[in-house]
């Protein structure tokens, strides 16, 4: 009987990094060109199934916080904007905020300068010690 658990362990030292990278390429290459685009996609608000789910929660006895989540539940699963504040539904932006893009000549460049180097400095007593010994 051959034991198999080294060929197993050396087998899945490279396959679980080898699945990771190609998982974060397939999954993060599209974000690379267009970030602002990957993560948004495009919704359009479907007012008669929101219209619909309204309607289906009348006569269910909901409490005024009850029936606040159920129409902020409608608008979202509908594809709308809930307002918190207007505690009202509200079509999506026609297209997504884009993000601002810069160009090569946009983007911010620093001039960097060395340090100067280290002033050395000899303490005066040992100094004037010194030209005392010299005279000496």
């Amino acid at each position: 009987m051959t034991n198999k658990t080294p060929a197993i362990r050396r087998y899945m030292r490279l396959l679980v990094p080898a699945t990771l990278i190609a998982a974060a390429a397939t999954l993060g290459g599209s974000a690379i060109g267009e970030p602002a685009k990957a993560c948004a996609a495009p919704r359009e608000w479907d007012i008669g199934a929101y219209d619909q789910c309204i309607a289906g929660g009348y006569g269910k006895g909901y409490d005024a916080q009850e029936w606040e989540n159920h129409k902020a539940l409608c608008c979202l699963a509908s594809g709308g904007d809930w307002s918190a504040a207007r505690s009202d539904c509200q079509a999506p932006p026609a297209e997504p905020a884009q993000a601002a893009r810069a160009g090569l000549g946009e983007i911010p460049t620093y001039t960097l300068e060395p340090t100067p180097p280290p002033v050395t400095r000899i303490p005066l007593d040992i100094t004037a010690q010194l030209t005392q010994g010299a005279t000496s």
